[in-house]
């Protein structure tokens, strides 16, 4: 019984957070991902999109160049070179201080 307590609980708590995560999304969140899809660069979700941005962010601040970045990307995220660049672009235009 009381593992199932639990479950529901766990369950009840992963359904609220996935309802309400659109609710709290940041403006700069979506013309980021809108930007990417008019492109057609693909992603698995936009919060793994997000994360990677942060990412391109941190190798920027840390004095890597944009083409370097782009190049090491591009591979695993399965981009063409103008795509892993557009990304990088747009990363570093939405979220690069």
């Amino acid at each position: 019984m009381r593992g199932t307590f639990f479950i529901t609980t766990l369950a009840a708590a992963g359904l609220a957070t996935a309802l309400a995560a659109p609710a709290f999304a940041d403006e700069t969140d979506d013309i980021f991902i809108a930007a990417l899809e008019q492109e057609g660069i693909p992603f698995s979700t936009a919060g793994n999109a997000i994360e990677l941005a942060g990412a391109v962010c941190e190798y920027a601040a840390a004095g890597q160049d944009k083409t370097q970045i782009a190049l090491e990307i591009m591979e695993p995220a399965g981009w063409s070179p103008e795509q892993s660049g557009f990304f990088v672009g747009a990363a570093t235009q939405s979220y690069c201080p």
